[in-house]
């Protein structure tokens, strides 16, 4: 806490009055907490006035008398205030405490101080809502935060997400940001960062897409691995199907302790260590296990979520699936070879449109010159009887 000598604030020199420049203190409350906005002075042996404004309005006052004026959340150190202490305490702010405050001791302004208030994110949290659109949301929130939306590895081109932030009750923000899936969903991790917006701090949430296929009877293992940044967490296992979420397993690696809601499901310890919780169900049935599996870490500013999509297919579905494909290939197979033949015959049609168009055409110049074909018999036979007229 600085202190301020607000005796020295004027000074006679050279016949000029020169007055001393306010200093001025800059104060981040955080919301529904006390907040001490700091003002001291050089105690005296006289009484005391203090007073103290906000956005040029009286909210507190100590007469010399002892009388005080106060709007009920706010106070001073009594047992410090002959000591030159006249800081206010200001008790479960709320975001009307914000602004700009004087102090004023002896009806000399000792102190301006500039107070922000903050409500911290808390959580972020990110997921699939019903319309298939990646979802990051965060509530409770002061001022409005900045929302930041990327993937790894990295797009070409720009994301364009749709952000609604609305104030609630106690004027806190609710913000909600929404995204659509790219095509190939499967290759990105999409990551959602909420920053506040004085910058203090950023809450990160991040979304990785997979899909499983298992089949009924058998052990099936979902992949889970954390993120190499986060050194410490806690997990939860959930499944999702017909809009009902369940646990399933939980694990902390702080204590490297697990434990499991599901009789067939189980981490490998070791693996654990490493970072790898994959989840293994033994035993697997169709109906109760196909469904949406979540693996959800939770760090101190960072949550990620690996989402599985899982079928579960009976020995049946699968011989149905063989035959369907087989029935499938050999469609594909058929069409192959009738645009093969369809190819073939449209080619031999082709060439023989040109050879009888070409017959045509040595058709025509045969009737068109009837003395030139005529003449060249003639000419050959005078030219094979010529060396023997020469010779006799």
């Amino acid at each position: 806490m600085s202190r301020t000598h607000y005796g020295a604030c004027v000074v006679l020199w050279i016949f000029s009055l020169v007055a001393c420049k306010v200093p001025e203190v800059r104060v981040t409350c955080i919301f529904s907490k006390d907040c001490i906005l700091p003002c001291s002075f050089t105690p005296t042996n006289g009484d005391v006035k203090i007073q103290w404004f906000q956005q040029e309005a009286l909210i507190f006052s100590l007469q010399p008398a002892g009388q005080r004026f106060n709007h009920g959340n706010m106070s001073l150190f009594s047992d410090s205030v002959s000591e030159g202490n006249a800081s206010l305490l200001v008790k479960q702010v709320d975001t009307r405490s914000k602004g700009r405050y004087k102090c004023v001791v002896n009806n000399v302004t000792v102190t301006y101080v500039v107070a922000t208030v903050e409500a911290p994110i808390r959580t972020v949290s990110i997921d699939i809502n019903p319309s298939g659109l990646i979802q990051c949301s965060t509530k409770d929130v002061y001022p409005a935060p900045l929302v930041q939306w990327s993937t790894e590895p990295r797009l070409s081109h720009a994301l364009q997400p749709i952000t609604r932030m609305a104030p609630g009750g106690k004027s806190l923000f609710t913000v909600e940001s929404i995204l659509k899936q790219q095509n190939n969903s499967l290759d990105y991790i999409y990551v959602c960062n909420i920053t506040s917006k004085y910058g203090t701090h950023t809450r990160t949430a991040s979304l990785q897409l997979q899909e499983i296929t298992g089949s009924e009877g058998k052990d099936l293992v979902i992949p889970c691995k954390a993120p190499k940044k986060l050194q410490s967490f806690s997990l939860v296992w959930t499944f999702t199907t017909a809009n009902k979420t369940t646990d399933i397993l939980t694990y902390d690696s702080r204590t490297h302790k697990s434990r499991s809601l599901w009789d067939n499901a189980e981490l490998e310890e070791d693996n654990a260590l490493k970072g790898d919780v994959s989840l293994t169900l033994e035993n697997t049935v169709g109906s109760e296990h196909s469904g949406f599996y979540t693996c959800a870490f939770s760090g101190a500013e960072t949550r990620h979520l690996i989402q599985s999509r899982v079928v579960i297919t009976s020995a049946r579905q699968e011989k149905d699936f063989v035959r369907y494909n087989l029935w499938m290939l050999g469609i594909v197979a058929g069409l192959i070879a009738l645009l093969a033949l369809t190819l073939v015959v449209k080619r031999y049609r082709a060439k023989s449109k040109r050879n009888q168009e070409s017959a045509q055409e040595d058709a025509e110049m045969q009737r068109m010159n009837p003395d030139k074909t005529s003449e060249e018999p003639q000419a050959g036979n005078k030219l094979m009887t010529q060396p023997s007229a020469s010779h006799s």
